[in-house]
Formats: C-alpha cells, structure tokens, sequence
C-alpha cells in the first residue's frame, strides 16, 4: 500500500506579521517570521528589517531589532492618541517594502466586570475518561457607544515545588549545595495560545455573559499549590475583528485531516510593490487593560502522582555516568554525608520545568 500524503501547499516564503499596537505607554512588539510547510513546521525569524510605525499627521516610530525576528519601541502616552490612524512599514534585506493598512487607536476600552472560574468536568475523546479541573468565564457590561468587537489574550503563572532539596551535587568532583533550597521554588509564566474573540455588534445590549475562556485541567501541577490568570482584553476594528475570528475557528476546526484545513488567512499588511504576493498575520491597533485572578490550591480535584523515588548510594563509583552530570543528590544522613538519594534531575531542579527561581513582583 501506497504510503498518503495529503496535498497542502503554502508558500514557504510568506511573511508572517503579528504587530500589536496599544494605548498603554510602555515597550510596543512587532513580531516577523516566515512561514514553513506544513510537513517541516517550525519558526524561522526575519531578521534585520527596517520596522517603522508612522502615524497619520506623518511622525514615524523606529523599532528596534532585539534579534529573532522581535521588533521593540518604548512609547509615551503622547505617542499614542486614540483616534490617531497609524500604519506599520517593513523593509526587508531583499528590499522587499511592506505596509499595513491604517487602523485607528480606538478610544478606552470598556472595563471588564469580572474573571472567575467553576469547577467542571469535561469530556474527552475517551467518554470513560473525562477531565476534572476549572473553567474561567469573562463577564463585561459595556456602555451602547463603547467598542463592539472584542478578544483576549491570556497569560498563566503558576508556582510550583520541586520533590526534593539537593544537598550535594556531583560533577566529577562531589559538591556541597551552599543553599538546599537554591532550586526547590519556582513560578512558571507562559503565553496561552488560544484565540478568544467576541462581538456584541448585532446585539441590542453590549454585555457579554460567561464567555468562556480558558480551562484548565487537574493533569498537571499547575493548580497544586497556586495560580494566576492574567486576561489582557483589547477592543478591535471590525476589520481585525474579522481577521481574528477567522482564527479563532480554524484554530477551533483544524483538530484533524478531515476537519477544515489550515488556511492562508490575509491580514492588513501587503506588500506595496506586488499587492499579489501573500503575506500572512496583521497589524492591529487596539485599546487595552488587564485584570487578574488568583487561585488558590485546588487539593479536591486530586493530581497524578509524579515518580520521584530515590535511588539510595553509599559512595560515588555508584554515581550515574557523566551525560547525567550535574547528578543532584539529597543526604540521607541527620549529619550529612552518605548514604544519599539520587533521582531524576526534574524531582531536584524546578527551573527543568520552565521556571523561574525569581518570585514575580505580582505575586501575592
């Protein structure tokens, strides 16, 4: 039998814009990449481009180039005037010139009522095998005049403890760990890649009532102990909006071969020499505020146990080989020394995980 390989074609070449501009003073980001096939995906930055923000009364912005295809600015408030159409410029190293539309900084954003969560249970794939865990909502009561069109993006910490202290570690030679507890405590901060959006626009009120957001399941530790949720709501153009909401359900769709294929969605941004030339992404111009949420320990939902045995040593010729090294070690011993349990570098070292040592300065 024939080996099938579906026939997607995408250009391996189409610039990816994902450009976001706020009202809120601060470091502005223009991200650029190029894309890749859908058999070898992957993130290939573009690098050393001329990234600009002009602004409609003619006053041009310089992003600069922090490598890996990030673009940064830091801008004042009297940059940023709601009303004020502004549009992004990109000249690439081939010489190739890239514009966005104009899109106008819209004015405050509506406040959000509340972010909350409930306990639920939801279904899996497997009907015997249901997931426990909490679901966030988002409610928000607008006035008539406010903005219509809506998403949010997500932001989740966590804190988290490693199973064991390291008392000692050895690296050919064997080490006394000046401070056990040096990578006992972490906190671990990462983006939420799903895509929320909502619009009150054909609706007689502007309210949006337990719009659900993300879910978060008892299967990993991120609920042991403690949790954040930041919600960052941004108020869109219809033209963004529609951009969004597009990925927003082929992100939805795309679960499978059968489901709807990944398409080649056209932002904002073209390029000016050759309008015909896919470029992929979009530079939005948005009004934002945050709010947060904390969680506390939910112990009734039950956590899968994690496999932290220690191995027990009496000297070091029974020390794993050197590509384990560092080989953390805990005492065994009241008075330090041997015996000592060894183990998997993930049970010593909560930074293997993906976090920090370093409380955040939010972290209540």
């Amino acid at each position: 039998m024939e080996p099938y390989t579906p026939d997607i074609r995408q250009s391996q070449e189409s610039l990816v814009v994902e450009g976001l501009l706020t009202d809120q003073p601060g470091i502005q980001t223009i991200y650029l990449s190029r894309s890749s096939p859908y058999s070898d995906p992957g993130f290939i930055p573009e690098r050393d481009c001329l990234v600009r923000v002009v602004d409609e009364n003619g006053n041009s912005y310089l992003f600069y180039d922090q490598g890996e295809g990030v673009y940064q600015r830091f801008m004042m408030a009297s940059q940023l005037v709601r009303g004020t159409a502004y549009k992004l410029s990109i000249l690439t190293t081939e010489g190739k010139e890239y514009e966005s539309n104009y899109e106008i900084l819209p004015f405050p954003c509506p406040l959000i009522d509340s972010v909350y969560f409930e306990t639920e249970t939801v279904g899996t794939f497997d009907p015997e095998q249901p997931l426990e865990g909490i679901q966030f909502y988002i409610d928000l009561d607008a006035e008539e005049d406010q903005a219509r069109n809506y998403r949010w993006e997500l932001v989740e910490t966590w804190e988290y403890y490693a199973a064991h202290i390291i008392t000692d570690y050895y690296d050919g030679e064997l080490h006394k760990m000046d401070d056990p507890f040096k990578y006992h405590h972490c906190w671990y901060t990462g983006r939420i890649s799903n895509i929320y959006t909502s619009s009150t626009k054909h609706s007689v009120s502007n309210r949006i009532n337990r719009y659900p957001l993300y879910f978060v399941s008892n299967q990993t530790n991120r609920l042991k102990i403690r949790y954040s949720l930041l919600v960052k709501q941004f108020s869109l153009s219809d033209e963004a909006y529609q951009y969004w909401d597009q990925m927003r359900r082929q992100h939805q769709e795309s679960g499978g071969l059968y489901e709807t294929q990944p398409a080649q969605i056209r932002g904002n941004v073209y390029n000016i020499n050759d309008p015909e030339e896919l470029v992929l992404g979009f530079f939005n111009v948005a009004s934002s505020l945050d709010k947060r949420i904390f969680v506390d320990a939910q112990s009734e939902l039950g956590f899968p146990p994690i496999d932290c045995t220690l191995d027990t040593i009496y000297n070091m010729y029974e020390i794993p080989p050197p590509v384990y090294y560092p080989v953390y070690m805990r005492s065994l011993n009241p008075m330090g020394g041997p015996p000592y349990g060894v183990g998997r570098g993930i049970c010593f070292d909560c930074t293997t995980e993906g976090g920090s040592t370093v409380k955040p300065d939010f972290w209540e």
